[in-house]
């Protein structure tokens, strides 16, 4: 654990601990307390922390579960905002960062490249590419989910290929194998956000839509919601969709509509 790490656990801590107090006067069980370590490092849950870890430990030998894929600093520009119904608000100038390989984009080095065009290839044969699984037949679904398998264990920085999975386990109902695949990822994102913006001292950190790199990251945590919606846990659906808004209030994927009414059917 960096300095800086244990800075920010010490923050989260102080922010955390008085309403711990005041929700468990009675001093709170073990695994009270375990929800409160886990959220002091960052984790929404024991049980995202629990399964980043699982992840890491038992299917790959680097610590990030992600292969070489990091979030890159870009420094601080000034966005344009918008209310919910479009119109600009006043532009505001914030950190934001992106999330890619250390290598230079379509080079040789760029293990990303090849994966995304095989797969982009794949859904477009199979007549896909619209963004909605309902376009695809079950056995288009299956056919494409096998690719996707095969491909993020080729290259396991291919987050696209992870919020495939999750999209296509959400349109058939299998929403728990969803949240297994999906949660321990978006965890370790999370934790790579929170690393640059510290690293770079940055108090509010941005993961803009507008640039493709960010896209699958914000479509695998979008897959995760409508899953933790689909099983009943409204509270971490909820959680979650609040730290994507944060991360892009703009909003490309319609996360305010579900903090607005979790349990809409729109």
């Amino acid at each position: 654990m960096s300095i800086e790490q244990a800075k920010k656990q010490a923050k989260n801590l102080r922010r955390l601990l008085p309403v711990f107090i005041a929700e468990h006067p009675d001093g709170g069980k073990l695994a009270d307390f375990q929800e409160l370590v886990a959220r002091t490092h960052g984790y929404p849950s024991f049980h995202a922390m629990s399964e980043a870890h699982k992840a890491t430990d038992q299917k790959r030998p680097d610590s990030l579960g992600l292969g070489a894929l990091c979030v890159s600093y870009q420094g601080i520009e000034s966005w344009e905002m918008y209310d919910l119904d479009g119109n600009p608000k006043k532009s505001k100038r914030m950190a934001y960062g992106e999330l890619l390989l250390p290598v230079p984009e379509y080079s040789a080095d760029d293990t990303l490249y090849p994966v995304t065009e095989e797969f982009d290839e794949a859904c477009d044969m199979e007549g896909g590419l619209t963004g909605d699984f309902e376009d695809y037949s079950p056995q288009s679904l299956k056919k494409l989910l096998r690719l996707a398998a095969k491909l993020t264990k080729q290259e396991p920085a291919f987050v696209d290929g992870y919020a495939f999975q999750v999209g296509a386990y959400v349109t058939t109902g299998e929403n728990r194998k969803a949240i297994n695949l999906a949660e321990p990822l978006v965890a370790t994102i999370f934790e790579m956000i929170a690393k640059c913006a510290d690293e770079h001292n940055a108090k509010e950190f941005l993961m803009p839509y507008a640039f493709l790199s960010n896209r699958p990251f914000h479509r695998l945590a979008h897959g995760l919601v409508l899953a933790y919606l689909a099983e009943g846990e409204t509270d971490k659906g909820v959680a979650l969709a609040k730290r994507m808004f944060d991360l892009w209030p703009n909003d490309n994927m319609g996360f305010r509509f579900i903090i607005a009414d979790p349990y809409g059917t729109d």
